[in-house]
């Protein structure tokens, strides 16, 4: 891939926030750490009661890209991300949630495919999960595996949502078109939506390179399978569309999450071998 970045346009990375003191020095420093370094950080916190906005305020001492926003709670992603896009000044937009990590050439990576591909609207990444999660637990994986991610709307619909949040990067213009992140209080599946009303009339592309860590942890929201069925179905009543039902493999019992998890860590262990991705020790260690 050519090297497009002499331009170095700005990148605006939206990390809304909420109780995240644990978490929000290392992502915030998985950014700082970036080899492509045109960008600005709108934290935007959700009305944090621990000690988040302090650490984060520390952090913007030192570094006057950061910029830190502050809400009542909404208890919806979807409000602090959309503010936090209000309050950008970039012409790319990159969303990163509080617990997760970058690997260093993310944003370079993804922003000289943007600017060498000018037909494309929104480019994504694979993530691989780290954390409270092992080889049998059934949120260890390599998301998306490569021979299913989806590069249109068409396969956004016949496959599911492939799409990490926390490794697209999109171009302003496309997102303000698609009519940003819904914010109903009852559709819990906002960024699968936003990605179907994007690839309405943009391009889409799939990058094969793991740009993202996905933390696994207690204090995490994670609904039960039945919510997320359940959620499936109002987003499709809601766009008026025919949406693919989970398969759920890794409960169906022991052997089918074996199987599952081997298939994920073969591809994780293919794509470090072949240097893919930056070893994760190597970005908490920073």
């Amino acid at each position: 891939m050519s090297d497009n970045l002499k331009n170095h346009p700005l990148v605006s990375v939206i990390i809304p926030g909420y109780n995240c003191e644990k978490f929000i020095e290392q992502t915030i420093n998985s950014v700082l750490n970036q080899t492509y370094q045109n960008f600005e950080i709108i934290f935007v916190d959700d009305g944090s009661t621990d000690k988040t906005i302090k650490l984060v305020e520390k952090l913007a001492q030192d570094d006057t890209r950061i910029k830190i926003f502050a809400l009542q709670h909404a208890g919806r992603p979807s409000v602090p991300r959309n503010f936090g896009v209000e309050k950008s000044s970039g012409e790319f937009i990159a969303f990163l949630d509080a617990d997760d990590l970058w690997t260093k050439e993310k944003l370079k990576y993804q922003l000289n495919y943007l600017l060498n591909n000018t037909q494309i609207s929104l480019v994504y990444s694979m993530c691989f999960s780290f954390g409270k999660v092992n080889f049998f637990s059934q949120m260890f994986e390599l998301l998306p595996l490569p021979f299913r991610a989806a590069q249109s709307r068409e396969e956004l619909i016949r496959i599911g949502n492939t799409i990490p949040l926390s490794s697209v990067l999109i171009r302003k213009r496309a997102f303000e078109e698609a009519g940003r992140f819904d914010e109903d209080p009852n559709d819990k599946l906002e960024d699968y939506g936003l990605w179907l009303e994007v690839s309405k009339a943009n391009s889409i592309h799939f990058i094969p390179r793991v740009h993202v860590y996905y933390r696994i942890h207690e204090n995490q929201f994670s609904s039960d399978w039945e919510s997320k069925e359940k959620s499936l179905k109002y987003l499709a009543e809601k766009k008026d569309i025919e949406l693919r039902s989970y398969k759920y493999y890794r409960r169906k019992g022991l052997i089918f999450l074996l199987v599952r998890n081997t298939l994920h860590y073969l591809m994780y262990v293919t794509y470090k071998f072949i240097g893919y991705f930056e070893n994760k020790d190597r970005l908490l260690a920073k």
